[in-house]
């Protein structure tokens, strides 16, 4: 099962044009990665989940969306969330889509 959607991704790329795609995809890219740097169960707060997801659901990244999902519910129920997961469902993520658009492998 892909933890990317491909439509979705490919959208993106059509909305934006062939030419800029790549600088857009980075900077989702890099805003991630900036985001889970910081990020532990102890200090993580709903509102960080929910920035991680809306970018995540730009570039398609199915899997991921999930996983915030689910550490932004933890949050809002006062439960630790998953970062793990999070970390786990990006790094797949970039796996996946590093073949098709290798420029992203520059932001990570």
């Amino acid at each position: 099962m892909s933890g990317v959607d491909w439509d979705r991704l490919n959208e993106l790329r059509s909305d934006i044009g062939e030419e800029d795609f790549a600088d857009v995809a980075i900077l989702f890219v890099a805003e991630l990665q900036e985001s889970l740097d910081g990020l532990t169960p102890e200090t993580a707060k709903a509102a960080d989940f929910h920035f991680l997801r809306g970018s995540a659901a730009n570039l398609g990244f199915t899997a991921l969306v999930e996983a915030c999902s689910a550490a932004e519910a933890a949050c809002n129920a006062s439960a630790s969330p998953d970062v793990a997961a999070v970390r786990t469902a990006f790094e797949t993520a970039m796996e996946e889509v590093e073949p098709q658009v290798p420029e992203l492998s520059r932001a990570a």
